[in-house]
């Protein structure tokens, strides 16, 4: 039967003509004009519930697209943020001034100087690699001659030396086990000279920031130029160490396997063979200038003695990054000027009194400034600046951030959005922890302890404020990991309820929080020693 026939066909009643159009095809327009041609009228039995189906919204129907939603909270944002500058310029007008007016001369002096001397640190720590180069090649050199000796003598071969004719098996033995010793001895005096070294990377700009510098954004600069050169430079000294032993001992490729293994093995990836990943350049070739200024300016707190490498410079890419970071930059510091400065300083009076209610609006109120701000510092750095510095250097793995918008678990954001870091702890501190015997719960605690440290030294020395906060915050990731993991075993990785935990606990009430409690004692402490005058707000008339 046609589909026309469908339309009109009818079942007789018996002993009459009533007809009962029960097509579940609802009529085409043409039909509709041939039927009114020939004087046919509609019948309202047409079927229009003719199979079950959910609504939309229910969690057992197919997946539909809410892009007008994401349209009309996009709409709402921006009319919002509308709403917040015009009501930020009638209160305060402009406040913006020229960058960098607020610092005195001397925290310019000073700051300069605190950068300039951390590559001295740099530079001493390729010439101790240097050093212990050449106390290596010499360390191969008398370790194959007496084990060749000590494997002749225990063989019975004679030599054509006289001398070593004269040499007794016993006393090979024992110059061999001297000669390792020595090694490691020799090992353990190049490790703690690294370390002292590291130490002094960190300590130099800790100690300029506390007691010499004032302005909080210029010490903050010095720590974390202090900061990454103290990753990078234990980075350099724990992978030559290893390599250095693998020259001096003349070990194979197939001996570092477990490497890759672990590695593998704790990125649960399946990986059909094992292969270590060969190296261009391999020790101690590896220890020249060229090579440590390349790992100093890479951006990578890893070392390696060699990197994947780009093809090709792309000069619309370089020039396109580099406006993208100079654009982020100055919108920081016009939201930082214009919007969160304000807020903050209204908020002291609401800490003095502790009114917690006017406390938690200026939080909410200084979160949507804060998360701008946090957004653009991530787009400037990782995206921007990275793939700038990148593609001056040809440096090829560019994976410096993944999808971390998307975490599901507080655990996961940061397994993705700080790869650099993230790699410095799992191939530096995590796997050599847990191929010694600890449990990853131990190996994650000793890495967030670590962490919150590092945040307490960035941000409480430039504040001058040793208080504890940036190390509580960091530290209490952990019970916050260990309440959103479950989460995602019970909702799947992507589980929406686990991704806003994240952004509510980290984002919209931490940081705006924790900058509030910072800015309070810093402006009580200054205010106090008349180093700052308090602030009284000039309202637009």
């Amino acid at each position: 039967m046609t589909e026309a026939e469908l339309r009109t066909a009818t079942t007789t009643a018996a002993g009459g003509g009533v007809d009962t159009v029960l097509s579940e095809v609802p009529p085409k327009a043409e039909d509709l004009k041939e039927s009114r041609r020939e004087g046919k009228s509609y019948r309202h039995t047409y079927a229009v519930h003719t199979k079950l189906a959910p609504s939309p919204l229910s969690k057992e129907a197919p997946p539909e697209s809410y892009r007008g939603f994401v349209n009309l909270g996009m709409l709402l944002l921006f009319g919002n943020n509308v709403r917040l500058i015009i009501e930020n310029y009638q209160k305060y007008g402009i406040l913006i001034s020229l960058p960098g007016s607020k610092v005195s001369n001397e925290d310019w002096i000073l700051t300069g100087l605190a950068h300039l001397l951390v590559p001295l640190n740099v530079i001493l720590s390729y010439h101790l690699e240097r050093w212990a180069m050449k106390r290596a090649m010499g360390h191969r050199k008398r370790l194959a001659e007496l084990s060749s000796l000590a494997s002749s003598n225990s063989h019975g071969h004679t030599h054509a030396n006289a001398d070593n004719d004269d040499k007794d098996p016993k006393q090979a033995i024992k110059d061999l086990n001297k000669a390792e010793t020595s090694i490691k001895r020799t090992q353990k005096v190049f490790g703690w000279l690294h370390a002292l070294n590291v130490i002094a990377i960190l300590a130099w700009p800790s100690y300029m920031s506390y007691y010499r510098i004032f302005h909080p954004f210029m010490s903050i600069t010095c720590l974390m130029n202090g900061a990454i050169q103290f990753l990078k430079m234990t980075s350099y000294s724990l992978t030559n160490q290893d390599l250095r032993a693998g020259f001096i001992y003349d070990l194979p490729p197939e001996k570092f396997l477990h490497t890759k293994r672990v590695h593998d093995a704790a990125s649960n990836t399946f990986v059909s063979h094992q292969e270590v990943y060969e190296y261009e350049v391999n020790y101690p070739n590896n220890i020249t200038f060229k090579n440590m200024a390349y790992f100093w300016l890479a951006p990578t707190l890893c070392y390696q003695p060699s990197y994947p490498r780009s093809a090709v410079f792309r000069k619309s890419f370089f020039l396109k990054r580099i406006l993208e970071a100079l654009t982020c930059l100055g919108m920081m510091y016009f939201l930082i000027e214009q919007y969160a400065t304000p807020t903050l300083q209204n908020s002291v009076r609401a800490v003095d009194q502790l009114a917690f209610g006017t406390m938690l609006e200026r939080i909410l109120k200084l979160s949507t400034t804060s998360v701008l701000i946090w957004l653009l510092m991530f787009y400037t750095f990782f995206h921007a600046t990275f793939n700038a510095l990148a593609e001056m250097l040809y440096f090829g793995d560019r994976g410096f951030y993944l999808a971390w918008w998307n975490a599901g678990s507080v655990g996961r954001y940061w397994a993705l959005w700080n790869r650099p870091v993230y790699t410095f702890f799992k191939r530096h501190i995590y796997l050599p922890m847990i191929t010694a015997g600890a449990s990853p719960h131990q190996a994650s605690f000793v890495i967030f302890t670590f962490s919150a440290i590092m945040h307490e030294i960035l941000i409480g020395l430039p504040t001058h404020l040793i208080y504890g906060y940036a190390f509580a915050g960091m530290f209490f990731q952990i019970p916050l990991i260990a309440l959103t993991r479950p989460l995602e075993k019970w909702r799947g990785t992507g589980t929406g309820l686990g991704n806003m935990i994240f952004w509510v606990s980290f984002t919209i009430l931490g940081q705006p929080a924790c900058a509030l409690l910072y800015y309070y004692h810093w402006t009580k402490r200054h205010i106090d020693d008349g180093s700052l005058i308090p602030f009284v707000p000039n309202p637009v008339v």
